[in-house]
Parts: structure tokens; C-alpha cells; sequence
């Protein structure tokens, strides 16, 4: 996912600010939560995300504590013959980072949450959107969600709006109970970049729509549009997209999307509707000497998601 500073589109891969990559680790504890009787498995829903002293994604957390980053494993679970919302478990560890690594130093802070769980509707922005909402058995504001696709959460602040990460890591998390098992990655480290060529200076007559940082899975397309050599063991690639406006009209006219020591540039252009929801806004930036364009779904002013 990219945060301001995840064409056939039933799947919304990455946000592209902070992709919130998938983790294979468990968090704090291997509970699949409290069962009950004829329910199954809605989902399970893996990922990294910050955590800072103005954004505490779980009321749990004491402002007082040192909190960087936040692993998380939540399990969603349903009636099996009407689909209804039953129980969910969830385990996360927060705490400061461990250097070089996805993990956190000393393994961090545990906490396990087990409840039930109900859908409802609406967030600051899309009063349509769908909501899963997380309950406690304490006197604790429920944790909340956004559903952006059956394959994506993202967490919610106490007002619904989508809480907004950084460069590295976002508030979105990945289903990983339907995904196909990969074997371990292969090691290496990038090679050592180019020198980046001079920034073009903004288009005469535009303004800044906005400007969006993250780090995308290094999958063929974004490998492409920032011109990045793949190397084994490639897990991200840092990108920076701006995209550029008519200073009078406000339409749509150029982007600089640049990689690590690369930039592309080129027109992009808003298209609505994608097969999930027919009002969604995409932004569709067109890649020069080809047909081809890259999609982003826009949640709200500070999320685009790559699509595939």
C-alpha cells in the first residue's frame, strides 16, 4: 500500500505506500481462538504495521511504552450455515524493532484478544464501506477494520478514518489462509544502485495532488515500472509516487514515480469502478512506449493500493 506523505481487479494486491507484507511467523501465541460449535473459518489475516505514541492501534497498548512496530495474526470465525459472524482470536506483539530483520527486539510485548466479532457500515470517508468490528470483554472501544477486499484489512482509528503508516510498513493486513505455501525465499543482497539522473522539475501549470512513499513486493510490475534489476532474495522495492494536477482545472496530468535510483514519468488518468465496488476511483498511470497502464485503487487522500 502507498501512504501519502494492494484491468481485472477482484484481487487489490499491495498498498502502495507501506506495503503490509505477509508474514509466515506467528505472533504472540497459536490459538485459533474460541470455537463453537458449527462454526468455521472466515479468515486469517497476517501482517506488519507501525506503531507510534500518536497511533496505538490497539487501546491495550499504554501510552507510556516504547512501540515501533506491531505483528499481527487475527482469525475470524463463522456460522457455518449462515455465514454470520461468531468468534475471533487475536495475537499480536508490539514493541522496537530488531534491526536488519522483520522481527522485534526481544521478541516484544504479547497480547492476545479472543471475543466476538460483527460487520457494520461506514467509515469517516465511505459511510457504505464495510466494517468488522472486534470486541473484548473489557470495558475497551471495539478494534475496527476496514474490509477492502476479502483478501485485505486495514485497521481503523476510534473516528473510523484509515490510520496512515510510513515509508516502510502500513496498517494493512493480508489473508494468508488461502494463499499457496511458498518455499524459503533464496538469500542475496540487492546490488548496489546507480547513481539517480536529475528530478525533473514539476510541470509548468500543475500542483501536487499528493505524494505517496511505500515499499511494493518486488513482483514484475512494479520490478518494471521502476526499472529495478530482479535479484534473488528481492522482497521490496522503494517507491515514491507524485502525482501532478492542472493548477486551474484540478484534472488529472502527469506523475514522477521513482525508484530507488530511477524514475519514470508519464499521464495518468481517474477511471471509476472496479468489480467489487462500481463507484471505487482508480488511478491508472500510463507507462510510456506501451499500452499498459498501472492501477491504484484510492481508498481515501492518504491510501492508493496497487491492483493487479
Amino acid at each position: 500500500m502507498i501512504d501519502s506523505a494492494s484491468s481485472a481487479v477482484a484481487r487489490c494486491c499491495w498498498a502502495l505506500l507501506s506495503a503490509a507484507l505477509t508474514v509466515q511467523t506467528a505472533c504472540a501465541g497459536n490459538s485459533a481462538g474460541p470455537v463453537i460449535a458449527d462454526s468455521s473459518i472466515r479468515g486469517v489475516f497476517e501482517g506488519i504495521t507501525p506503531c507510534s505514541p500518536r497511533t496505538r492501534p490497539l487501546p491495550q497498548i499504554p501510552a507510556s511504552t516504547d512501540c515501533e512496530q506491531m505483528i499481527w495474526k487475527i482469525v475470524l470465525r463463522e456460522d457455518s450455515a449462515t455465514g454470520s459472524p461468531t468468534t475471533y482470536s487475536l495475537n499480536t506483539a508490539y514493541g522496537l524493532s530488531q534491526q536488519n530483520s522483520t522481527g522485534l527486539a526481544g521478541g516484544g510485548t504479547a497480547i492476545a484478544m479472543q471475543g466476538k466479532w460483527d460487520i457494520a457500515k461506514g467509515t469517516k470517508e465511505d459511510s457504505g464501506a464495510v466494517v468488522y468490528r472486534l470486541f473484548t470483554d473489557e470495558t475497551l472501544p471495539a478494534v475496527s477494520f476496514l474490509r477492502l477486499t476479502d483478501g485485505l484489512l486495514h485497521v481503523l482509528t476510534a473516528d473510523r478514518t484509515l490510520m496512515v503508516g510510513n515509508g516502510a510498513w502500513s496498517y494493512t493486513l493480508n489473508r494468508t489462509d488461502n494463499q499457496p505455501s511458498h518455499s524459503r525465499r533464496p538469500s542475496g543482497s540487492p546490488p548496489e544502485p546507480p547513481p539517480r539522473p536529475p528530478i525533473p522539475p514539476a510541470p509548468a501549470g500543475s500542483t501536487v495532488l499528493g505524494v505517496f512513499d511505500g515499499r511494493l513486493p518486488c513482483h514484475p510490475i512494479v520490478l518494471e515500472i521502476t526499472r529495478t534489476a530482479p535479484y534473488p532474495g528481492c522482497m521490496k522495492v522503494k517507491s515514491r509516487l507524485t502525482l501532478y494536477q492542472g493548477a486551474t482545472t484540478g484534472e488529472p496530468t502527469s506523475y514522477l514515480y521513482m525508484g530507488v535510483s530511477t524514475f519514470r514519468e508519464g499521464a495518468w488518468t481517474i477511471v471509476r469502478g472496479t468489480t467489487f465496488d462500481p463507484g471505487a476511483t482508480v488511478y491508472q498511470l500510463h507507462l510510456h512506449a506501451s499500452d499498459q497502464t498501472m492501477s491504484f485503487l484510492r481508498v481515501d487522500e492518504n491510501h492508493l493500493f496497487l491492483m493487479d
